[in-house]
């Protein structure tokens, strides 16, 4: 047990950066923002170690208290106050994502639709489609996307 505190007692500074590093660059691998929050606190530690303090503050155990703290209230911060970096918000939301782009778009039917079921042509592309069996359409008419399932669009006049 011995051997142990007396490892701690030669920590510097420097491990502390070295610390803060290392989880810095594992939070990037993972990018949870959790291990981001205990980095931040690892460079607090850093900087406490750093200063010119009296004995009693610059010791090891009291190193270990602060990046503790730190640790503690950072990621709470970042779990509540900060949580919204968690959620990315584009100004492109359905980019990648060619159904969802799609609704809401003018088609024209290519055939006649029966029991629900026909063709349509957006831009350049020929479409299944399925509409309210009520609906008649006819090859020629203009229909509205009004949802995707998969490659298969639904229509509404």
């Amino acid at each position: 047990m011995e051997i142990l505190a007396s490892a701690f007692e030669v920590i510097t500074p420097w491990h502390w950066l070295g610390l803060a590093l290392v989880l810095l660059g594992i939070e990037m691998m993972l990018g949870t923002y959790d291990l981001l929050w205990i980095s931040a606190a690892a460079f607090g530690a850093t900087l406490w170690a750093a200063l010119p303090l009296p004995a009693g503050l610059s010791s090891w155990q009291a190193e270990a208290i602060v990046f503790c703290i730190a640790a503690l209230v950072l990621l709470v911060l970042g779990r509540t106050v900060f949580s919204n970096l968690r959620s990315a918000v584009s100004d492109r939301p359905s980019l990648n994502q060619r159904g969802r782009s799609l609704v809401g778009k003018k088609a024209v039917a290519v055939t006649d639709f029966a029991a629900g079921e026909g063709r349509v042509k957006l831009g350049d592309t020929t479409w299944m489609a399925l509409a309210d069996q009520a609906a008649v359409i006819t090859q020629g008419m203009e229909v509205t996307v009004q949802d995707t399932e998969g490659t298969v669009l639904k229509v509404s006049l």
